[in-house]
């Protein structure tokens, strides 16, 4: 006898969404049956399950089969070819028997009475049953030991087609911010996830190979959003060198759907404006510069997605100003965003002599920049130097040495200025001689 369990039967259900379009399912049934059974059919499992991720406990399983063959037009006829159907007009009431010929290209079939060849019948097709081997949805069949049941079963596996992702939203004020963050949950694993659990993992997770689904089903999208605007409702704690971010409340995903819920709510924090150049730059960027600590109501570590940025015009209305993507990101590390160009900024820059000395070869470099904004800014110089063995000899302004190739100045530039960055610096061609050899 076969045993069915489905998704009613669940005592606990819990999904845990990696950053790369995969999840873990974790489920609790009880099962029951006075009547011995020797095969326990599964259901509601999800159609992109991966089979070889299965772990079951709690009834001990002979044999596993993953049934996907599930029922279709095209798949319900194809049984039927050489078979008996009928056509039934609707305005007769008289059902037509047919032997099924073809499906490759319309429906051909030859009537039982007459032996004619009929293309196309006009009226509902009638079949008699539910061919053998098609199912409804997808499900483990599992062989076990005949016996009556009457135990809880846990069983996980992983699945494709779920996945969640960060966006945050920034809104830049005077000199404060307001900073909201939502988790998007995607499900196109092929079931729903009914009061389940949820666990978010922030983080690279190696996996081997990409798994071709066994059974995908030809996916329809739609627009249905589920936005939840509460409070923070994660706990966020380190696992296993990731990231885990716990609802404290069971939720609903159904398949197909999108769903957003509020985990960050932040605001009264301070951030920078900033206009980097380089050496390649006829327009500088504009930069957001957030410090990621306690005294700025942050410390906390954010999952990489996109951050998009709005200010209030002179109406205190609203306006998008850019976005950027920020990384996953430790606490204390702080925030960068680039928003696109500074329209008021002009820059320039140029190498303007070059001359050797002996083994020294001497290059001069300027920045200018012409600030037609009405208030001051603060210009970041990002100067890369290909040349080996160089060094400073004299600059305009201090400078900081961030790499072996590159130096950064800081420029406030007042409203209607024009300012400039110039430095010398020397290399010392006997070391790149040695160097090639």
């Amino acid at each position: 006898m076969r045993y069915q369990s489905t998704n009613e039967q669940n005592e606990k259900l819990s999904v845990t969404i990696y950053n790369d379009h995969f999840g873990l399912v974790k489920e609790e049934r009880q099962i029951h049956s006075n009547v011995p059974c020797e095969e326990v059919q599964y259901l509601d499992v999800a159609k992109k399950i991966e089979t070889d991720s299965i772990m079951i406990s709690g009834v001990h399983v002979l044999e596993l089969n993953y049934d996907f063959d599930l029922v279709s037009k095209a798949k319900l006829l194809e049984k039927y070819l050489d078979e008996t159907i009928y056509i039934y007009d609707k305005k007769t009431k008289e059902k037509l028997p047919l032997r099924l010929l073809s499906v490759n290209d319309g429906i051909i079939g030859e009537r039982i009475d007459s032996k004619e060849i009929i293309i196309n019948p006009e009226g509902e097709l009638v079949l008699p049953s539910l061919p053998a081997g098609l199912i409804a949805k997808p499900a483990l069949l599992w062989k076990v030991p005949k016996a009556s049941l009457n135990q809880k079963i846990k069983v996980s596996y992983l699945t494709k087609g779920i996945s969640w992702d960060a966006n945050y939203v920034l809104n830049l004020k005077d000199k404060e911010f307001e900073f909201t963050g939502w988790v998007a949950i995607n499900n196109q694993s092929g079931t729903m996830y009914e009061n389940a659990e949820l666990k978010l993992i922030a983080g690279e997770v190696n996996r081997i190979k990409e798994i071709t689904p066994l059974y995908d089903n030809n996916r329809i999208y739609n627009d249905e959003m589920v936005v939840y605007s509460s409070e923070p409702s994660f706990e966020e704690k380190s696992f296993a060198d990731q990231h885990m971010y716990t609802l404290n409340r069971p939720v609903t995903i159904k398949d197909e759907q999108e769903k957003q819920i509020n985990f960050l709510n932040i605001t009264g924090g301070k951030y920078r404006r900033i206009y980097e150049v380089d050496r390649y730059s006829d327009k500088p960027e504009i930069k957001i510069e957030i410090d990621n600590n306690k005294e700025n109501n942050l410390e906390i570590p954010l999952p990489k997605g996109i951050v998009k940025v709005y200010q209030a015009d002179s109406d205190d209305l609203l306006e998008f100003i850019g976005e950027d993507e920020i990384p996953h990101t430790a606490k204390k590390q702080p925030l960068t965003l680039t928003l696109g160009k500074a329209f008021d900024i002009v820059c320039e820059s140029k190498e303007t002599n070059r001359y050797e000395e002996e083994n020294l070869e001497f290059v001069e470099y300027h920045y200018y920049f012409n600030n037609q904004k009405e208030e001051t800014v603060t210009i970041k110089v990002d100067h890369s130097i290909h040349d080996r063995g160089w060094e400073m000899v004299e600059a305009s302004h201090d400078y900081e040495k961030t790499t072996s190739n590159n130096v950064l100045f800081n420029v406030e530039v007042k409203p209607d200025e024009v300012a400039a960055v110039s430095f010398k610096y020397v290399i010392d061609r006997t070391i790149y001689i040695k160097n090639r050899n």
